[in-house]
């Protein structure tokens, strides 16, 4: 199935489609799943994806100029390189419309968004900008957080729990009520320039 410009999709399977370095504009996508589809260096300009899933896919580097997720999954994806600033984030909700788990999410860019709620379990997301985002309430279990940038970002009430490889600069963020596991968390400390014993 080819994918069109301007036309409404509902309920559609797309399965192993390939969809490399192609454009699409202006289309809608409504309880639809994407299996082990090939999306790689594509553009979705201003299209629209509601209660969607993507699952066992590629997304490296896609463009999403002025499109709208809400409450999509991503399960078992690579979705590396994106810049999520560049999507219409107007009159979404306050739940989160992203759900990302087993995928890796490294090197994508949420600067500045408010995304409480946000579920990423499970992931590889080095070297993403989380900076001065709201992720309030949002699931980072298990993730592998290398090199993500936090920088005054709210993080109340976040579930870090297994999760690996963060630095979180307790004097920069917030994270009151938020959920931490050992020896991880022992990274929170670096700022404050102390010495701890061995446990």
């Amino acid at each position: 199935m080819k994918i069109k410009d301007s036309t409404a999709y509902e309920e559609q399977v797309f399965d192993e489609l390939e969809f490399q370095q192609q454009r699409v504009q202006s289309s809608m996508f409504e309880y639809c799943k994407f299996l082990a589809c090939d999306f790689s260096e594509s553009e979705f300009i201003h299209c629209k994806f509601r209660d969607c899933e993507f699952k066992d896919s590629n997304l490296n580097v896609v463009k999403l100029d002025g499109s709208r997720f809400i409450e999509t999954e991503f399960k078992n994806c690579k979705v590396t390189g994106i810049n999520w600033t560049s999507l219409d984030w107007s009159s979404v909700a306050l739940s989160s419309p992203l759900y990302f788990d087993a995928c890796d999410v490294s090197f994508s860019v949420f600067n500045s968004l408010n995304l409480p709620g946000l579920s990423m379990t499970r992931c590889k997301a080095h070297d993403v900008d989380f900076a001065e985002c709201d992720l309030s309430g949002g699931d980072f279990f298990e993730t592998d957080l290398t090199d993500a940038r936090f920088n005054l970002t709210k993080l109340d009430n976040c579930n870090f729990k297994e999760a690996t490889g963060y630095f979180v600069n307790p004097l920069e963020n917030s994270i009151e009520g938020a959920s931490f596991s050992l020896p991880d968390v022992l990274g929170l400390l670096g700022p404050f320039k102390i010495k701890i014993d061995d446990y």
